[in-house]
């Protein structure tokens, strides 16, 4: 997990190149106010959508994983608490990798919780479990951009 500002890009030179160019990309994009939707930067690899949402109380949110991308979150409006765990899944409660790139489980081991506010980016890595749209005082619209990058691609 890393956490940081789009105000601060220069300053994260230890993230991979390729990771920061990617998120330099977006936030190009997202200056020009675009609008919800899916938007392609390097095919099926590489790809970011904008979203409007809605936070809710912890005990209603599940936490999740992905096998495929690393998955950046950037947050546009509003506010919103992380939950994330460094050590994988005991237990699997929904299994979607094949299908979604997402797996669900309650069994997250030594969450934390960190909150962002707008221009607050947060990145996940590939089978780390996190807890997104968690609210921090109350429920509340959110809007972000979630950026998934293929682990493969980022390697490569």
């Amino acid at each position: 997990m890393f956490q940081g500002n789009l105000s601060e890009l220069d300053s994260y030179q230890h993230l991979p190149n390729k990771l920061l160019s990617v998120i330099q990309q977006v936030k190009q994009r997202i200056n020009e106010n675009v609008e919800n939707g899916r938007y392609p930067l390097e095919g099926e690899d590489v790809f970011f959508f904008v979203v409007d949402d809605n936070t809710q109380r912890l005990n209603e949110r599940r936490s999740e994983c992905h096998r495929k991308y690393v998955d950046v979150q950037i947050l546009l409006a509003g506010e919103e608490r992380f939950g994330y765990s460094l050590q994988p899944f005991q237990t699997i409660a929904e299994d979607l990798l094949e299908a979604k790139d997402i797996a669900f489980s309650e069994d997250i081991v030594n969450e934390q919780f960190t909150d962002l506010n707008p221009g607050d980016f947060i990145i996940f890595n590939v089978a780390q479990p996190h807890r997104p749209l968690v609210a921090i005082n109350q429920p509340m619209p959110v809007r972000k951009a979630i950026i998934k990058v293929a682990n493969d691609w980022l390697e490569a």
